[in-house]
């Protein structure tokens, strides 16, 4: 299994109460990704900022904002907008 596999199969099932774009994740899911993420060789860009919140932006557009709970079991996943500046402007 890959990154982008597990991914995709958390977002195919739809969480009642969050917004389309996020999913809460388990502890083990959590781990699991950390470490798929590690594994792979083209895994891209991840940044963390040391309190629970990590940006993984994989080879490609899309980009996904992993959070922590540091203090209890509410992890989440969120699959993040990712602007360029080839998509004009806004005025």
């Amino acid at each position: 299994m890959t990154a982008r596999g597990l991914i995709d199969s958390i977002f195919t099932r739809a969480q009642p109460g969050v917004a389309g774009n996020v999913r809460r994740i388990t502890l083990p899911q959590l781990d699991l990704l950390r470490r798929l993420i590690a594994e792979d060789r083209e895994a891209g860009a991840m940044h963390a900022d040391g309190l629970g919140v990590a940006v993984w932006k994989p080879a490609g557009r899309e980009k996904f904002v992993i959070t922590e709970d540091l203090r209890g079991d509410r992890h989440t996943l969120a699959r993040a907008p990712n602007f360029s500046a080839t998509m004009g402007s806004l005025f």
